[in-house]
């Protein structure tokens, strides 16, 4: 195996990262706060309530909540003992499943990739809307091209113009659920979807918190990137990793749950965008009320902002894995304005692919599938971490291991409702998996550049203070 003696000295200078500037509190914000993935989170909360109705809806969100909660227990105290940025592979280093630990890593990014399909699609049908005599194939095109545009400048989510947008969405949210609550919604519609029209069996709370985490895991991305970007680490771990969940929630749920009482829900189900849709059903196809311009201004922002983080964050995974030698030399190139270019136009290629599969319910069981193992390797990680004996600063969270035990099975149980509702999808998230995990183990050490990188990456580590 290639050792790093072996590498002459600035064989991969080509590929170090560029330091770049930390974030503001404001713009860890906006960052948490475009990371939320609004337009798809509808398409999300109404596919969950069409199929099981608010009741059971309003149970499965409760019940992904607990485990969200109970993983930032955990996860508080494991970036406190290994404070690195990409969490999830160090702690895969960690508790000695490293392979595991970068799949669940590096397939961040076609997961959010995955959830970008969504986000184009919401996008196509408002411009749709909006022009309805032009070709709605072309509108994806004008979202994303103009976003990787200006990523590939070097204008990301630090810039004060995405926080802007990203207050606007946060008023407009507000305005929203204020006006269709008062305007839209009615309590003989709401008594009508309360109910679940499909039959309920031992496995629906587990389906239903399932279905939840798919659009919730996203937040465990937002908690890393807070704690790494925000400069107060105390702070942001404590208070940063439980923000961007209440952001989540106290954003969208006032809105959703007016939503589901202003239509049928096969109605709601049968709209391109349902914000939208039920605006258009109380005043008319060729309405000019304001509430029906501010859903539409409001989504199509909060689509450019999802849009934005999706490349900056992303393009950095797939640039961290290229140097590892698991892709191509050509996916870690950054630009002079500290940019992963090459990484930034392959993402957006495969952001597109979405535009033309429209498979929603595979897509989103597959993204379930994704959510609940995460919290599960969560918790086995930390687990795994707190048996070590030889680690200075050693994992000491109160009730940590029954937590911990807990949150294994209670998300396997989960895994199961999942995988009853789609087997095919999770199959095939399993094998993805599966390939990911064993090609870095067994091809990435045999390369030159994956032997140099490993052997950094996995150099024996016993205190965090020397991380």
């Amino acid at each position: 195996m290639t050792t790093s003696k072996d590498v002459p000295d600035g064989q991969f200078d080509d590929l170090e990262l560029v330091d770049e500037k930390p974030l503001s509190w404001f713009d860890v914000s906006a960052m948490g706060t475009g990371e939320m993935l609004f337009t798809a989170g509808w398409a999300w909360i109404v596919y969950i309530a069409s199929s099981y109705g608010i009741k059971w809806t309003i149970i499965g969100f409760v019940a992904g909540a607990l485990v969200i909660n109970i993983a930032w227990w955990l996860y508080r105290e494991m970036i406190t003992a290994v404070p690195e940025p990409g969490s999830i592979q160090s702690y895969g280093r960690e508790a000695g499943m490293f392979s595991l630990g970068t799949s669940y890593f590096i397939l961040y990014a076609p997961v959010y990739g995955a959830f970008m399909w969504l986000e184009l699609l919401v996008a196509q049908g408002l411009f749709g809307l909006l022009f309805p005599v032009v070709p709605t194939g072309i509108w994806p095109y004008v979202v994303i091209l103009p976003v990787l545009g200006l990523n590939l400048m070097g204008r990301q989510i630090t810039g004060k113009v995405q926080a802007v947008l990203v207050v606007i969405t946060l008023v407009g949210d507000v305005l929203l659920a204020v006006g269709i609550w008062w305007l839209v919604a009615d309590s003989g519609t709401w008594s009508a979807n309360w109910e679940s029209p499909t039959p309920v069996d031992f496995l629906t709370l587990f389906t239903v918190a399932g279905l939840w985490l798919g659009i919730m895991a996203g937040i465990l991305e937002v908690q890393q990137v807070l704690v790494d970007e925000w400069s107060d680490f105390a702070r942001s771990r404590d208070v940063g990793l439980l923000s961007a969940a209440w952001q989540l929630w106290g954003r969208q749920l006032p809105l959703a749950l007016a939503i589901l009482a202003s239509a049928p829900l096969a109605a709601l189900i049968a709209f391109p965008v349902p914000t939208v849709g039920v605006i258009q059903a109380k005043f008319g196809e060729a309405t000019t009320h304001p509430l029906f311009y501010l859903a539409l201004v409001t989504m199509l922002i909060a689509t450019y902002t999802t849009l934005s983080v999706f490349f900056m964050g992303m393009g950095k995974i797939v640039a961290l894995y290229a140097q590892q030698g698991a892709l191509p030399r050509v996916f870690g190139r950054y630009s002079s304005r500290s940019v992963p270019w090459v990484a930034l136009i392959v993402l957006a290629a495969f952001a597109l692919i979405g535009v033309y599969w429209n498979d929603f319910a595979f897509v989103q069981a597959a993204l379930s599938t994704w959510s609940v193992t995460l919290y599960f390797m969560m918790a086995l990680f930390y687990l795994r971490m707190r048996a070590r004996k030889d680690l200075d600063r050693p994992l000491r969270v109160k009730y940590g291991v029954p937590l911990a035990v807990f949150l294994l099975i209670y998300t396997a149980l989960i895994a199961i409702g999942i995988i009853a509702l789609n087997w095919q999808a999770a199959a095939s998230w399993f094998l993805l998996v599966l390939v990911i995990t064993l090609y870095d183990k067994l091809v990435v050490p045999r390369t030159k550049r994956g032997a140099f990188y490993r052997e950094q990456v996995l150099r024996r580590r016993t205190s965090a203070e020397r991380l």
